[in-house]
């Protein structure tokens, strides 16, 4: 009796003490809430990191805006020269102000060069102008055949081998659309005749229907006299400017990433003018003026109130400056706007404040409970407690102390015993966890328990919620699942895996092997890999006729010919003939009908999947015929597409009817010791036979 008595006082004693102690804790976990030290200091630092990494990237932009893209003036210099010594010639422009535009383009590494006369100062809708463009000036050719003639004589593009871009035009032509960038900076000049305080960059527009959206910078041009003679500028497209702006540098997932907004000095509203990816362009309207409010007036941190999601978004806001102070165009101001979800900006701030209010309420509810519980109840409720976790793994490991009692010694042993196998799982568990953003799928396989645990959502994110807690779902079959699971790995992708449903969806997998279970970690990403291949797809095809474009051929091309290829082979080179006289005559709208004739025919030249097909520009294609039995079976086929030309006359709005003519050059691919562009070459060389032989036909390379 005195024994239990004993017992009875130690436990009671030891109880209120831990109470006590809980109770303490609780209420200093109540002043820090209440104060929000700890939650403001959370905030604060994470509006520095965003406000750092927005000012950071602003400042690498403004560097490459100021310093590299518009470098220019020893260019500039010589043109200023050659455009005075042929003053009055009848060209305005040859080879040696074609090559200093060149030079130009390739020391700034934008991806336009022009310069646009205005002929004794009078501001028509035609002007002469040479305008050059390398849509990847980060991959320079040695030669010219990287670069497009957007403008200019075409007896210059031939004699410089620079193919005519789509929109290709022999002078500008003005429209309300396009006019800023030249009228802007040229009637500067009735303010100052100092061309490096009249340089301007304008907001994105296109230069014609047809052609990508660019940025430009002009500057009057003037001559060695001083006369202004026009402007000269660079471009910058909007999807090369993208690719300084890589979104995940602001959120690993789902990132908003970066836009860039315009204002005026007359209205303080910014306006977006460049948009990130496709997720940021569903939730923020472009063209619409940003509805800001404050968040923290110190970093330029602002809640963006009129976008289109649920969560709050956060915008770290960068002036960008490219004008100098007192010029023309100090009032047009561009900014670099960063943003990011509530969700993840302020995620650690969020997980103190949640850890606060469960410590707060968890130690008030199990503190007094457990104290009641014990005061109450002491040892026979403690022996019960024993014989219940001896039974079951805990929820909650607790480290307690020996007390030379006998159910208070049972009571720390079972929970250290529970502990151990806790620790074997769960932190593991808790790993994998911490690599993914919520909602994850996660499950653990033991094999020599030949046991397995998934998570409530493991199978729904497999679509195949119908598994989940089955008495068929057994431990094998379970692996099996897995196993098959895992033979289907998306090509290109180390843990990504193809899911076989309708619509087909992919998740990613990460795991972990200990020595005694595997541990891993699901989740859905369909729709990150919708949009890589929707990238894909526009970065590698011709928009108009959907065919691979000039660097998307050539990939295909050496993917195929690094392979094993079998059969006979060839490349041919083709040239639209007539497309100029049907633009001029018929207009682009009934030269692109022109062009998208003969794709259809090229289309069922390899209609059997033995070959494939390339637009390399405005009116060149170029063809890969592969796996041929003979030389004669490709001439047949090549004979064929002829044939369906000639059978299919195109009519025009004048009720004629045209064939559809193309001269090609073939060259046979018998081995491996050329290169594709020396394969190209040859076959190039032929096609110009081809074309000075009356055209409509194609000629064999003589190149073995």
């Amino acid at each position: 009796m005195k024994q239990k008595l004993k017992q009875s006082s130690i436990v009671r004693k030891l109880t209120w003490l831990i109470l006590g102690i809980i109770i303490l804790q609780t209420i200093l976990y109540g002043v820090i809430l209440i104060r929000g030290g700890v939650l403001k200091q959370a905030e604060l630092n994470a509006y520095q990191l965003f406000h750092d990494k927005v000012r950071s990237r602003k400042d690498y932009v403004q560097r490459e805006m100021k310093n590299k893209w518009i470098n220019y003036n020893p260019y500039l210099m010589n043109i200023k020269k050659l455009l005075h010594e042929k003053r009055g010639e009848a060209g305005y422009f040859d080879h040696d102000i074609l090559n200093e535009l060149i030079a130009m383009l390739r020391a700034t590494q934008a991806t336009g060069a022009y310069v646009i006369l205005v002929p004794d100062g009078e501001m028509k809708e035609d002007l002469p102008a040479l305008y050059i463009r390398d849509y990847d000036p980060i991959m320079n050719a040695t030669g010219n055949d990287d670069l497009y003639m957007v403008m200019g004589p075409a007896s210059l593009s031939t004699d410089f081998q620079i193919p005519l871009d789509q929109i290709w035009r022999h002078n500008f032509r003005k429209n309300a659309g396009n006019a800023d960038f030249i009228e802007k900076p040229y009637k500067s000049t009735e303010i100052t005749s100092k061309a490096t305080l009249l340089g301007y960059w304008s907001k994105p527009f296109k230069i014609d229907e047809g052609d990508v959206d660019i940025i430009t910078y002009s500057m009057p041009l003037f001559d060695q006299l001083g006369e202004l003679r026009g402007i000269i500028g660079i471009d910058v497209t909007l999807n090369y400017l993208k690719d300084y702006f890589p979104a995940t540098e602001l959120q690993p997932q789902d990132s908003l990433g970066y836009l860039i907004a315009y204002k005026d000095g007359q209205n303080d509203a910014l306006t977006p003018v460049m948009m990130g990816g496709p997720l940021q362009k569903r939730m923020i309207q472009e063209g619409t003026k940003l509805d800001l409010s404050m968040a923290n007036e110190e970093m330029s941190i602002f809640k963006i109130e009129n976008h289109l999601g649920v969560e709050e978004l956060y915008a770290a806001v960068e002036k960008i400056g490219l004008y100098q102070f007192n010029t023309p165009f100090e009032n047009e101001e561009w900014y670099l706007i960063g943003i990011m979800r509530e969700d993840y900006l302020l995620s650690y701030a969020n997980q103190i404040k949640q850890t606060l209010w469960m410590s707060l309420i968890m130690a008030l509810v199990l503190g007094s409970l457990g104290g009641i519980f014990t005061s109450y109840h002491m040892t026979r409720p403690i022996v019960a407690l024993v014989n219940q976790l001896k039974l079951k793994t805990p929820e909650q490991a607790l480290k307690l102390q020996r007390t030379g009692y006998l159910e208070l010694d049972e009571l720390a042993n079972a929970v250290e015993v529970a502990n151990e196998l806790m620790l074997e799982s769960a932190s593991r568990l808790s790993k994998v966890v911490s690599m993914f953003e919520w909602p994850i799928g996660a499950y653990e396989v033991k094999p020599k328990d030949g046991r397995y645990f998934v998570t409530d959502n493991f199978f729904k994110i497999l679509g195949q919620e119908q598994l989940y807690d089955t008495p068929e779902m057994t431990y094998k079959a379970f692996v099996e699942t897995l196993q098959n699971i895992l033979s289907k790995l998306e090509p290109g992708e180390d843990d990504v895996f193809i899911i076989d449903s309708d619509p087909v969806r992919w998740i990613r997998i990460n795991s972990l092997q200990t020595e005694t279970s595997e541990i891993g970690a699901i989740v859905d990403v369909t729709d990150e890999m919708l949009e890589k291949k929707q990238m894909r797809h526009e970065r590698d095809h011709d928009p108009l006729t959907q065919l691979l474009n000039r660097k998307g051929f050539q990939w295909a091309f050496e993917k195929w010919y690094n392979g094993s290829p079998t059969g006979v082979s060839a490349l041919v080179m083709f040239d639209l003939d007539n497309l100029k006289r049907v633009n001029d005559k018929y207009g682009h709208k009934w030269g692109d009908r022109y062009i998208v004739g003969a794709v259809k025919h090229l289309n069922e030249v390899v209609s059997d999947k033995s070959g494939i097909v390339g637009r390399r520009s405005g009116d060149e294609f170029v063809l890969l015929l592969y796996g041929a039995k003979s030389k004669e079976d490709i001439r047949r086929r090549l004979q064929a597409f002829y044939d369906r030309l000639k059978a299919n006359p195109i009519e025009f709005p004048d009720h004629t009817y045209k064939e559809i003519e193309i001269s090609g050059g073939l060259m046979w691919i018998e081995s491996k010791v050329f290169s594709y562009d020396e394969i190209l070459h040859f076959a190039d060389e032929a096609l110009y036979v081809a074309k000075r032989g009356g055209k409509g036909t194609y000629i064999e390379s003589t190149w073995t």
